[in-house]
């Protein structure tokens, strides 16, 4: 294999596994020694090495820097990885259509900062930001909370390349806001882990910067937040993040940010109003710094991406903290009120926490527990995903029909697809 890899790319885009050594350990398990990594400098050559792999019989997997890796849900079967950080151009930032498209090898950051000089962002607040590739952030539908406001990845994809199982370069969508062209295989795309196709090139919808960012928080007992939760969904604000926070401490809290007009906060209308609702409510109103780029999570964290019925959001974070007290584990939630989905964040004893996300799952009847990132060991112990839905025989459907000869995710997504 490697041979026929050298003959395509030449020897420097070739790297074994073996030979990364500790620069990864959050990676521990999750990369097969005898793999190798292709690092195409070109979408084109990548097509080349996946069309070899479909003739070869090879298994394979997309990577990018490689930060969500152990998102997978177990140790991947691969013979592959095709690393994309070497497809990084920016092909065209259409700022009056309010469209970017650009390869997906660039990272989320630094695509941001490019954007920035126009007036302009990608509306979305993902882990890792300032690590992970654009690609990784749409394979495994890394949404933060400002999807309260402005969507989720697949709101806000119009058009997508991508190499399909038999090594052709293939198109979906296009490059306007207003575009019905062809089938919508963005949406399939997007969330994938990479088990349908790679993505190679992707056109976003942008959004103006905000002209004034304002961020508040609530604090107050279960029975204050929950009264003060009502009111504001009942109220005319609109913030753009909305979120229910669990802090390591214990204390629960409401957290809302606002992009709006400078005037706007000038005159201190949302403010007063916050306040108004805050004194009615029995909770005490702060005034906080903006958010700015989400902390990255620690490799040795446990986390998890929750589902909740939107109403039994408050509930499920106090099980939560209670369950967590109980078997001695630390945690730290936000959950965005309006879908009900967000993440945890978990420390503690190996045999504890694999308890705890047992007796949180037994709790969360309409939703999920996804278990993203965690070690491979504790993956072994528990079904990562957490599937309750009834989609399973049309997903498998769709991956005989894009990858009927299995080149593609390795059996390492939801039900082994």
């Amino acid at each position: 294999m490697k041979q026929t890899l050298i003959a395509l790319l030449g020897e420097a885009a070739i790297t074994a596994v073996s030979d990364l050594g500790d620069r990864h350990p959050h990676l521990r398990g999750y990369l097969p020694e005898a793999a190798l990594i292709v690092t195409p400098p070109t979408p084109e050559q990548g097509a080349a090495v996946v069309a070899c792999a479909h003739r070869e019989g090879w298994r394979m997997l997309a990577l990018g820097t490689g930060t969500k890796l152990n998102w997978l849900g177990g140790h991947p079967k691969v013979d592959l990885f095709l690393r994309t950080t070497a497809w990084q151009q920016v092909i065209d930032h259409a700022a009056a259509d309010m469209t970017v498209t650009t390869q997906v090898g660039i990272r989320f950051q630094h695509l941001q900062h490019q954007l920035a000089r126009a007036g302009q962002w990608i509306a979305a607040d993902p882990l890792y930001q300032d690590t992970a590739t654009l690609g990784g952030c749409l394979a495994t539908q890394a949404n933060g909370t400002l999807r309260h406001r402005y969507g989720s990845w697949r709101d806000q994809c119009l058009g997508v390349q991508f190499i399909r199982s038999d090594g052709q370069l293939v198109k979906a969508g296009g490059r306007v806001v207003k575009n019905v062209a062809g089938y919508d295989l963005m949406k399939l795309l997007v969330g994938s882990y990479g088990s349908l196709g790679i993505l190679t090139e992707v056109t976003l919808r942008v959004y103006p910067l905000p002209d004034a960012v304002q961020r508040w928080q609530l604090h107050g007992d279960p029975a204050a937040l929950a009264t003060g939760l009502d009111t504001l969904l009942a109220s005319s604000l609109t913030p753009v993040r909305f979120d229910l926070v669990l802090e390591r401490s214990g204390q629960l809290l409401l957290d809302l940010e606002f992009h709006t007009l400078r005037e706007v906060i000038a005159s201190g209308t949302l403010g007063d109003r916050l306040a108004d609702i805050a004194t009615a409510s029995q909770l005490s109103l702060h005034l906080q710094e903006p958010a700015g780029i989400l902390l990255n999570p620690t490799p040795e964290q446990v986390i998890l991406k929750v589902g909740l019925c939107p109403r039994d959001a408050l509930k499920g974070l106090i099980y939560l903290h209670q369950e967590a007290s109980r078997l001695h584990c630390e945690c730290r939630a936000t959950v965005a009120i309006a879908q009900g989905i967000g993440y945890a964040y978990l420390h503690g004893d190996a045999a504890a926490l694999e308890q705890l996300i047992r007796s949180l799952r037994q709790w969360v009847q309409r939703g999920y527990v996804t278990l993203l990132a965690a070690p491979l060991s504790l993956k072994q112990q528990l079904d990562p995903w957490d599937y309750r839905g009834n989609a399973l025989e049309l997903m498998r459907t769709l991956k005989q029909q894009l990858d009927a000869t299995g080149v593609f995710g390795a059996g390492a997504f939801v039900d082994g697809l």
